[in-house]
């Protein structure tokens, strides 16, 4: 089976969040469970688009159309986790959006993400060209 590969350079990652693993996060084997993990990152870019004004629930808004996550290290609760995010790809409609999520404590990768968007208008029901604010790769 082929795994996913996921590799961006460091320059890429033009935000940071702290956020910790909460005791809802954490899965029978008492580690961050893959749900919650997507739920994080997913996080950590509404904060990012944030800072360029962009709100995800605004009209165009953002459809998610497709994830991928390299898991490398286990997360446990109460773990805090910087997640390093910056744009990968821009398109006319969206783009990729990278994840680097790292055990604060040690400085170990946990995992590596990505999140491919499209802008959508809701009221119109169509997928619309991107707006302006949502930057270029770095």
């Amino acid at each position: 089976m082929a795994r996913v590969q996921l590799d961006y350079p460091d320059h890429i990652f033009t935000f940071s969040t702290d956020l910790s693993v909460r005791f809802d996060d954490v899965n029978i084997a008492a580690h961050l469970g893959f749900d919650k993990l997507v739920s994080l990152v997913n996080e950590a870019r509404s904060q990012y688009l944030a800072t360029f004004g962009i709100a995800e629930t605004a009209s165009p808004g953002l459809i998610v159309a497709d994830v991928a996550v390299m898991y490398l290290a286990e997360a446990r609760h109460r773990d805090v986790l910087r997640i390093d995010v910056g744009v990968a790809e821009r398109t006319r409609v969206g783009g990729d959006i990278a994840y680097r999520v790292v055990r604060a404590a040690d400085d170990t990768v946990v995992a590596i993400a990505k999140t491919g968007i499209v802008f959508f208008d809701y009221e119109l029901g169509k997928v619309v060209s991107a707006v302006e604010a949502f930057p270029q790769p770095a």
